[in-house]
């Protein structure tokens, strides 16, 4: 794992996954390990110490932020210049609807609905359609 002295892109670029809301967590999981490898301050000394601990950091920051699909599709969002998300009245109505049904297989269904969803919204292109699956997965999310 080679890093330039500007750094990754973005947070796909620093493990070396593509830039994709779907992501396999084992190969991400891979990933993180293999640059913790090289960034992880016991691998350093000195003033290098405190630079790899930093980065350290950030790597452990990025790693947790994309295991999780809100926080993952929060950062593409941004990245895409589609933050803050607009509030969607009628999704609102609906997820507080469905949150009166105590209906944990419905949620679940409709949260795989989201995941889907946004993925194929970003893939396209479509980001007021990503935005809208972003706020079915924050509010379904378990």
């Amino acid at each position: 794992m080679e890093f330039s002295s500007v750094g990754p892109s973005n947070w796909f670029d620093l493990f070396g996954l593509p830039k994709r809301f779907l992501l396999d967590l084992d190969e991400l999981e891979r990933a993180y390990i293999q640059v913790q490898k090289v960034v992880h301050p016991d691998c350093w000394s000195g003033v290098s110490f405190k630079v790899a601990a930093r980065m350290s950091s950030h790597v452990n920051m990025v790693y947790g932020a994309l295991k999780e699909p809100k926080k993952r599709a929060e950062y593409m969002l941004k990245c895409a210049g589609f933050w803050p998300v607009p509030s969607f009245p009628k999704i609102m109505e609906e997820i507080f609807f469905l949150k009166s049904q105590f209906n944990q297989e419905l949620f679940d269904s409709k949260y795989q609905d989201a995941i889907l969803s946004f993925d194929e919204a970003f893939q396209k292109e479509h980001y007021v359609q990503a935005q809208q699956a972003y706020l079915y997965i924050c509010y379904l999310e378990k």
